[in-house]
């Protein structure tokens, strides 16, 4: 499928290439004619061009990107939904995050005060969008990053402390000790994410093992019941299970535990940038390659329309940008991957 794309000018200096499943034209940022089709995309296409593109959030049926001073939006979006009744700007102009369960759970304002940092939970975006919260727990740092799995969330802050809360039926996704007590949640009241050692799963807390590395966090990912955690050196660190129940979902990473472990890349690769999505992972190395793992039902790992096998160990694609440009970003959605190119 030849997706089109926005004509170039000489200012756009960032470009985004994209793969997977398009079943709601979510990979498609100029429109398709109406009696067309959409088709998934197989191998990395080339969807859309700019001066600068930033965060990328894709969701199953839609896809937003940061372009410029504005977002680029493909595919069927909850449109209105993801804009304030008061009109103070989208969803995802500050950090926040959906989860599989509908949940949104966002930082506050950037208006805030230094001293008045908080995460603040909805129970669906209808409740983000009239500003109705059921939860809200400070913190002693800026959020800098909020990511979702099918059943929670987590959180990075400013100062490199990651946290996480959801669903304690699914507590090996938190990636930490968990204490459902009375006892641990009433001593707990009034303290923020910084000082809760052992809290309840549905409560932020530290990753305290990730804490412990001694070295910074520069990002996080999660999607499906898969989380990780990527330093600033360059190591990748995944926790997670595998999909609980009737979930027909390829389980990417066999070895996978409820807490934070190291997982090389092809012998040990620095790792620059990560991107998951329910079944499958896209990584991007200090020396400029790609690596995917995990499903391409969709062509999520571009790896062409016959094949379907799961690659089970983390396989180079011959990605190479043109000459003058070069891979600055990856990027994940549910059953979709993103590469951002850059020119030198």
């Amino acid at each position: 499928m030849n997706l089109p794309v926005r004509t170039p000018s000489l200012d756009q200096t960032m470009e985004l290439y994209a793969t997977g499943f398009n079943a709601w034209n979510q990979l498609t940022f100029d429109p398709s004619p109406a009696d067309e089709e959409p088709d998934d995309v197989f191998t990395f296409t080339k969807v859309l061009a700019a001066k600068s593109i930033g965060r990328i959030a894709s969701e199953m049926s839609y896809t937003m990107v940061q372009q410029d001073t504005t977002w680029a939006v493909a595919g069927s979006s909850p449109g209105q939904l993801l804009r304030r009744e008061d009109d103070q700007g989208l969803l995802f102009d500050s950090p926040n995050a959906i989860s599989g369960d509908g949940k949104v759970l966002a930082a506050q304002g950037s208006d805030c005060s230094p001293s008045n940092h908080a995460t603040v939970q909805y129970p669906s975006l209808a409740a983000w969008k009239a500003n109705k919260s059921t939860d809200s727990w400070p913190c002693k740092a800026a959020v800098r990053q909020i990511t979702a799995y099918d059943a929670g969330f987590i959180i990075l802050l400013e100062d490199e402390t990651v946290l996480s809360c959801g669903d304690p039926r699914f507590r090996d996704c938190l990636g930490r000790e968990v204490d459902e007590s009375w006892l641990a949640y009433m001593s707990n009241c009034g303290k923020d994410h910084a000082d809760l050692v052992v809290s309840p799963a549905n409560t932020p807390g530290v990753i305290q093992d990730l804490r412990d590395l001694g070295e910074p966090i520069k990002k996080i990912a999660a999607a499906g019941y898969t989380a990780a955690a990527l330093t600033e050196s360059g190591g990748l660190y995944l926790w997670g299970m595998a999909a609980p129940g009737s979930h027909s979902r390829h389980n990417v990473f066999q070895d996978i535990s409820e807490l934070p472990n190291y997982f090389e890349v092809d012998g040990d690769k620095g790792v620059q940038d990560i991107g998951l999505g329910e079944s499958h992972a896209i990584a991007l190395t200090t020396d400029g390659c790609i690596y995917i793992i995990g499903s391409n039902t969709n062509g999520q790992i571009s790896l062409g329309k016959d094949a379907q096998d799961p690659v089970s160990s983390w396989t180079d694609i011959d990605f190479t940008p043109p000459e003058g440009w070069v891979i600055v970003a990856v990027e994940a959605g549910p059953r979709s991957s993103f590469i951002v190119t850059k020119k030198l």
